[in-house]
């Protein structure tokens, strides 16, 4: 069993000005350090990518917070694409038996879901690649975070989001979907199912999501959403799977009702055994009406529009 050691850092001093940037980090390929991915947010801000970086040796804690410290600066000390948001000014962390509990000031409950979804999966990710980090816990104001029913979160691991895009794993298997297109009124939904061949990196909710928006392989339904959407990502937490589509998805290219374009998607991923209500978020807003419809907050299934 290892040690369990206990280390109050005070503050990431990049973010609080409390000091001068701490020694540490190194170019990549440099001296004597050791290389990891950190998740940056991507040109678009919509999900994370990860960017090679190397750290000098050291202790667990000494390498954590250089690993926090890179991802506060962002790539290029581009702060506008940091994970962290600018609008945290505090970090601290404590370090516990093969966990990291990180701390962040009160802004950290004023963001977005969206925003606080891709923090946590971008510092989860980068601090789990230590040998000696199992999971990460979060924390505001020294109060462990809460999921939307108010039970705490407890600590997150790589394996605690749904969110890939497919790119790293070259493995194929086949699938039942069970996915909802509409008829040649536009205003139902009727349940197709498709056997298809995919890539096993590609998350199942996300699998969904583009086959909604690639319409049905046969002719006995019709698709339902613009096929120019494109799908920015797809993440599931908390029993809620955030869809974050471009823009192209409010253009539609057919008689289909808002209602049947909408759950589409909704219904389509609630058969999914992890999801419970799908928020759909366009460029990463979810200040979005379509038609009747309010996408501020997340959505459930919809049974009355099913034949």
């Amino acid at each position: 069993m290892k040690k369990v050691s206990v280390l109050i850092i005070a503050c990431l001093l990049a973010v609080s000005g409390c000091g001068t940037k701490p020694d540490g980090p190194t170019p990549a390929g440099s001296g004597d350090n050791e290389t990891f991915y950190v998740y940056d947010l991507s040109d678009d801000m919509t999900h994370v990518r990860a960017v090679e970086y190397a750290v000098k040796e050291g202790t667990t804690s000494e390498r954590v917070r250089a690993l926090l410290q890179r991802i506060i600066d962002g790539p290029g000390q581009n702060r506008a694409l940091s994970a962290i948001p600018q609008e945290i000014s505090k970090v601290t962390y404590i370090m516990g038996a093969d966990t990291v509990m990180v701390n962040f000031d009160a802004a950290f409950d004023r963001l977005p879901n969206m925003k606080k979804i891709l923090c946590e999966l971008a510092i989860t990710d980068t601090l789990c690649q230590l040998d000696d980090v199992d999971a990460v816990g979060f924390a505001v104001e020294d109060v462990p975070i809460s999921d939307r029913l108010g039970v705490p979160v407890g600590f997150l691991t790589p394996d605690s989001f749904v969110e890939n895009d497919g790119a790293l794993i070259n493995a194929y298997e086949k699938a039942e979907l069970h996915l909802f297109f509409t008829d040649e009124t536009g205003s139902v939904l009727i349940e197709k199912v498709e056997n298809i061949t995919y890539n096993t990196n590609i998350s199942m909710d996300r699998l969904i999501v583009e086959n909604i928006i690639s319409g049905p392989r046969g002719i006995d339904t019709a698709p339902t959403v613009n096929p120019s959407t494109v799908v920015n990502s797809v993440i599931t937490r908390d029993g809620i799977c955030y869809v974050n589509l471009n823009k192209e998805f409010l253009n539609k290219t057919t008689n289909v009702s808002d209602e049947v374009m909408v759950y589409s998607i909704v219904d389509s991923l609630s058969l999914l055994s992890n999801v419970n209500k799908v928020m759909i978020l366009i460029d990463g807003s979810s200040d979005v009406r379509i038609g009747s419809i309010d996408l501020s907050a997340p959505l459930e299934r919809n049974l009355e529009i099913i034949r």
